[in-house]
């Protein structure tokens, strides 16, 4: 539980947070990796927020908006230089975690703002505890009193009781108390698990500043994506692909697509291996899809509701054609339609092995 009391409000503001992290050794990053979830009770309603990291890849959804990081598309936000810190550890409750109170504190030791003293043989609803009163001074001014509480046995973090500018009219009080499961929870944290747990976010809010002419010489983004005929194909990053594949992301609405369907069929008869094909249409109209690729030949897959795929994939419009060698990694990128298309992908899937 996290309040907030301020002198001019009668009511404090208090937050439910479900905080998860686990050690991630060798990651230059963050010591941990993490998942914090959080419910805010007003008079019209929950409002629900999270924010993850994981392996250089940060999330963040509130308002009715998901922003992601990833540190293979852009590191600066993950750079702690000109002093505003690094995303990641800058996101809503990370300073909770066991991993930003070690921050904090390391911080702290360096700053002679402050000074710290640890106070033994406390309690915490029963439980021995440590502990550490902490106070930073500015111009002679106390203006932030901060006592942590430890369990004294695994030095987890019990409570955390600040007080900012105290006595004076803009004085805040934030109250923190941790309670703990029987057992802990070790689920993996990473994309899958993310679009698991908030299906809804990931399919409405999600957002990509990443752009489809970057995606070459990088991993598949991952999709999972339903076909005409009522099953589902899933496609996880990192795993290898069972040939040379291409995916064709196409909206039925728009012109060329026949053609390029064509184009597509005609190359990969003339290629000297079997390559996989994916029609995936950002459609979930199957009498218009079907009016496009009526029937499907060996090797091919028809899928359709392909918004998040292009979106993932950072395409901006469609179609989009992407050449993905058998170990998952893209080749290459193909935006537009031109009458030369057949021998455009000829030449970008014979590179592939």
């Amino acid at each position: 539980m996290f309040s907030v009391s301020l002198p001019q409000s009668d009511k404090d503001v208090v937050y439910n947070i479900d905080l998860r992290s686990l050690r991630a050794d060798g990651d230059k990053l963050s010591a941990c990796d993490y998942l914090i979830d959080w419910t805010l009770d007003t008079n019209s309603g929950a409002v629900k927020g999270f924010s993850a990291y994981y392996d250089g890849h940060h999330y963040r959804y509130r308002d009715n908006r998901l922003q992601e990081y990833h540190v293979e598309w852009d590191s600066v936000p993950f750079s702690q230089a000109g002093g505003r810190g690094a995303v990641h550890r800058l996101a809503q409750f990370a300073d909770l975690l066991p991993c930003g109170i070690a921050d904090q504190l390391r911080a702290m030791e360096r700053d002679s703002c402050y000074r710290y003293t640890i106070v033994d043989g406390q309690s915490v609803d029963g439980v021995p505890a440590l502990k550490l009163e902490t106070v930073m001074t500015v111009g002679g001014v106390t203006a932030v009193e901060r006592d942590y509480f430890f369990d004294a046995e695994s030095l987890m973090p019990l409570r955390i009781d600040t007080e900012s500018n105290p006595g004076s009219i803009t004085e805040q009080s934030i109250y923190v108390r941790y309670s703990y499961p029987a057992e802990p929870v070790c689920t993996p944290i990473n994309e899958e698990t993310l679009m698991a747990a908030y299906p809804e976010v990931f399919e409405k809010y999600r957002e990509s500043n990443f752009r489809i002419e970057n995606l070459a010489a990088t991993p598949m983004p991952p999709f999972s994506l339903p076909t005409t005929t009522g099953e589902r194909y899933t496609y996880h990053r990192g795993d290898p692909f069972r040939a040379p594949t291409l995916i064709v992301i196409l909206d039925p609405a728009t012109g060329f697509n026949r053609q390029i369907v064509e184009a597509v069929r005609g190359a990969a008869d003339r290629l000297p291996y079997n390559a996989d094909v994916i029609y995936a249409f950002a459609s979930s109209n199957v009498d218009a899809i079907e009016e496009v690729v009526p029937r499907i030949r060996p090797g091919e897959h028809l899928l359709m509701s392909a918004k998040s795929l292009a979106r993932d994939c950072g395409a901006a419009s469609l179609p989009v054609m992407i050449a993905v060698d058998r170990s998952g990694i893209v080749k290459n990128v193909m935006l537009g339609f031109n009458n030369d298309m057949e021998n455009v992908v000829l030449q970008n899937m014979g590179l592939l092995k």
